[in-house]
């Protein structure tokens, strides 16, 4: 994966919430700071595209933080 992308599952553990959670907030415009969800085109599923850069601007982290998977 594109290190300046992170997934779902490691972005909800940086800011100590559930996945799912995580999901419906970019659904819904939340985090806009530093992510995005665009739904496939005939279809229920969406993309998300989180900026690590960005998220860590977000959350003042100045280093990138390890996170296991």
């Amino acid at each position: 994966m594109n290190k300046n992308r992170l997934s779902t599952k490691q972005t909800a553990k940086l800011l100590g919430l559930p996945e799912q959670t995580l999901r419906v907030f970019i659904q819904h415009g939340k985090f806009t700071e530093f992510a995005t969800a665009v739904k496939q085109e005939g279809s229920k599923h969406y993309t998300y595209y989180i900026n690590a850069p960005r998220l860590y601007e977000y959350l003042k982290i100045k280093e990138p933080v390890q996170t296991a998977i």
